[in-house]
């Protein structure tokens, strides 16, 4: 693929990959967000789990007010909160069906779980899903495993996870360094391992856990926080979970710690080692909490990187 100069403007047009299948927009209802990119290796979609509000003050407590203020001004919060979406990537590449998280279910937060019903409304069917790949293990990532009655959701898919990030929320150490108020964080984690304990793939940075698919370690939000690249020669695409959880701050002020990180220093290299490897290698950005459908480009300009929205 040929990547124009002004790559603004061909974001704006839509995207043309090596199948020849264009992004095109889609009109959305009220709960359901989707985009699809079809390219050599197969299609890429993403999906909403639903919108989280969540406060400015624990997000980027460390950076003076001012500033801070400032720089959200883009984000528009209201009441000081930041709304924040949730997507859900799915892979379809030959005869695999692969999700990257699942979303938090209905048991976190009310304004979440709604990835199953939004599936069903896309004509895609739960178990016709092969492969779940976890970014990492935090609520809004993993408890959509389960329905109502905590059965799994996809008992025949196969589930994939980084062994630190396994090692540590299936420890006792995760619920006793979990902050105040998000002990829940490790109970559900724990919980949701125990019903995968049989069909659990554990994976290492730099491993190809599908065709195509390779790991990449994003550590610092959590400890085993991974991000995936699906190697296209005309366009490859990056999965990049929570290692960038807004479109503003992300980029522009990369080393700016967030709250949600639970190694503030070290989530700050992954996201300034990813930004740097996005613009060289030109890939396609697909992330959890950038606004839906959170796909995209990043370009650098001076000193920041900028996220360009398709």
């Amino acid at each position: 693929m040929v990547v124009p100069k002004n790559r603004r403007s061909f974001c704006i047009t839509g995207l043309t990959l090596a199948a020849g299948v264009a992004i095109s927009p889609h009109t959305f209802s009220s709960t359901a967000k989707a985009e699809n990119i079809g390219f050599g290796l197969g299609k890429l979609s993403s999906f909403s789990d639903g919108i989280m509000r969540l406060p400015v003050e624990a997000l980027y407590a460390d950076i003076p007010k001012a500033q801070r203020d400032e720089t959200l001004r883009a984000l528009s919060p209201s009441e000081g909160l930041v709304s924040r979406p949730v997507n859900v990537n799915l892979l379809e590449m030959g005869t695999r069906k692969i999700l990257f998280d699942v979303g938090a279910g209905t048991n976190f937060l009310s304004s979440l779980g709604l990835l199953p019903d939004v599936l069903t409304e896309a004509g895609i069917n739960l178990s016709e899903i092969t492969d779940v790949v976890f970014t990492h293990a935090h609520p809004d990532h993993i408890w959509g495993i389960v329905d109502d009655f905590d059965d799994l959701l996809m008992p025949d898919a196969a589930y994939h996870i980084s062994r630190s990030e396994w090692v540590f929320w299936d420890s006792d150490d995760a619920l006793t360094v979990m902050p105040s108020g998000r002990e829940n964080f490790a109970v559900g984690a724990k919980s949701r391992f125990n019903l995968l304990r049989e069909q659990i793939n554990i994976f290492e940075p730099g491993d190809e856990i599908l065709p195509s698919v390779e790991v990449i370690d994003t550590a610092g939000h959590t400890p085993g926080h991974c991000a995936f690249i699906i190697h296209d020669k005309n366009q490859p695409v990056l999965i990049a979970g929570d290692a960038f959880t807004d479109s503003t701050i992300s980029f522009t002020h990369p080393d700016w710690y967030n709250g949600s990180d639970m190694n503030p220093e070290l989530a700050a290299s992954s996201r300034i080692k990813l930004l740097d490897m996005m613009v060289q290698g030109k890939f396609t950005l697909a992330a959890t909490h950038l606004p839906a459908p959170g796909i995209g480009f990043v370009e650098k300009l001076g000193s920041a990187w900028h996220f360009i929205a398709i």
